[in-house]
């Protein structure tokens, strides 16, 4: 409680950092004129609108968060609840805001104990349900004194995260029992959470991200950024980053001594997606990829290459585009830990979805999907040069590559089903 009172001291000493940067940041400035104005909007929308029924505040962060939620609101009874989606990443917003799955779309406001109180006094919603992690201490607080019901979905806490840790673990603990249920992807994190508030309700109910992941492999509309790839075998670097570089680019000048030339030969085609896509991070890529002789084309530029080689410089279709490929490294498994865990490799369940090799670093922990892979064969953890060189000779391996797509698609049904699990604690 102590650590509590000192986090709403210091949180409003923030804003007037938050408000000026926001006339020189874009999406800070987006928030500043959207956020009270959204909230107001919905909250017309409940008076106009609800009649009877229950209103339910879904939370997410940013767009991983909102496609885990996709599922569930699909399967919501909109007779019984009327539905509230608050978003904290303004392109989200921006993209959502008309959605159909939802009454209502607003910003989340800021972690201060004046702007949650009047959140929850604005919109008066039965349960406020937040996605994964993004987790506000002030708004968990306020709900309680609102006797608002909070759950929390596809929660992840891994046995080494520093939020059991000190001096991390106390706060923690005063946060989360704020939480009237907690539904979990496996027993694993179910444990880790148990750790943290052994008397909350705790239910392994899976992970919705799999049934998106499935609806979004059935409706994938998304063109090849590559022409002729019928006899090539495709190699795509998925959300990298410079932590994945040193390994990424030794082990392509030596797989690829000659650069383009050696892509022709080998009957190779390579597609990099950015896990940042600015134009710095975008013109280092380049840079490299010049070093070791690579042509390549810009995917702004020219929407289907006839290059060997193409950089992804745009958001929001990465998972699509593992349909078109081979061999998958995803990127971030070379980052270190940063407070609350967010750091640590990317997503590993969409490359899965279409069966491909997939391979990243070691820091997997973060996501218990990524072990689970490593532990039934269908992920592959790349340490070093030989490791990756070892995921390239795979693509030659034809029995393996046959059984591997079924390993996967048993893996795949075996997660699926989460979403129908979750809707049963909501009401």
């Amino acid at each position: 409680m102590i650590l509590f009172v000192i986090y709403v001291i210091v949180a409003p000493i923030l804003w007037p950092f938050i408000f000026i940067s926001s006339f020189f940041i874009k999406k800070l400035e987006i928030r500043r004129k959207n956020t009270w104005e959204s909230i107001l909007n919905v909250r017309r929308g409940i008076r106009n609108n609800r009649s009877e029924r229950k209103v339910i505040v879904f939370h997410a962060a940013s767009n991983g968060e909102f496609e885990q939620l996709v599922p569930v609101l699909k399967l919501i009874d909109r007779k019984q609840f009327y539905i509230v989606i608050s978003l904290f990443s303004s392109s989200v917003y921006l993209k959502q805001k008309q959605t159909p799955l939802a009454d209502g779309v607003c910003f989340h406001p800021y972690d201060f104990l004046f702007s949650s109180f009047l959140f929850f006094k604005m919109l008066n919603p039965h349960q406020y349900i937040v996605v994964r992690h993004d987790i506000w201490p002030a708004h968990l607080f306020m709900a309680r004194l609102f006797n608002v019901k909070t759950i929390l979905i596809n929660a992840n806490l891994y046995s080494e995260s520093s939020r059991l840790k000190s001096p991390f673990l106390i706060f923690n603990q005063w946060v989360f029992k704020h939480f009237n249920l907690i539904l979990t992807p496996s027993k694993r994190i179910t444990e880790s959470f148990k750790k943290l508030v052994p008397h909350t309700e705790t239910y392994i109910t899976g992970d919705s991200r799999f049934d998106q992941l499935i609806l979004r492999k059935n409706n994938n509309k998304q063109p090849s950024v590559l022409e002729n790839t019928s006899n090539a075998k495709t190699i795509i670097f998925g959300s990298i980053d410079k932590t994945d570089y040193d390994i990424i680019f030794k082990t392509l000048k030596q797989f690829y001594p000659k650069g383009d030339e050696s892509l022709n030969e080998k009957a190779n085609k390579l597609i990099f997606v950015p896990h940042e896509v600015d134009d710095r991070s975008i013109s280092e890529l380049i840079s490299m990829l010049k070093e070791l002789d690579f042509d390549y084309t810009l995917y702004s530029q020219n929407k289907i290459s006839k290059a060997n080689l193409v950089i992804v410089d745009s958001v929001g279709i990465l998972a699509d585009l593992y349909k078109y490929s081979d061999l998958a490294y995803i990127g971030g498994g070379f980052g270190k830990e940063k407070y609350f865990g967010q750091s640590g490799v990317h997503s590993v369940i969409e490359p899965c979805a279409y069966g491909l090799i997939s391979c990243f670093g070691p820091n997997i922990n973060i996501l218990d999907e990524a072990v689970e892979m490593v532990e039934k064969g269908i992920g592959f953890i790349v340490e070093n040069q030989a490791d990756f060189m070892s995921c390239f000779a795979f693509l030659e391996d034809d029995k393996f590559l046959r059984k591997l797509k079924q390993k996967t698609e048993e893996y795949l049904s075996f997660k699926s089903g989460a979403s129908n699990k979750i809707i049963n604690y909501i009401g």
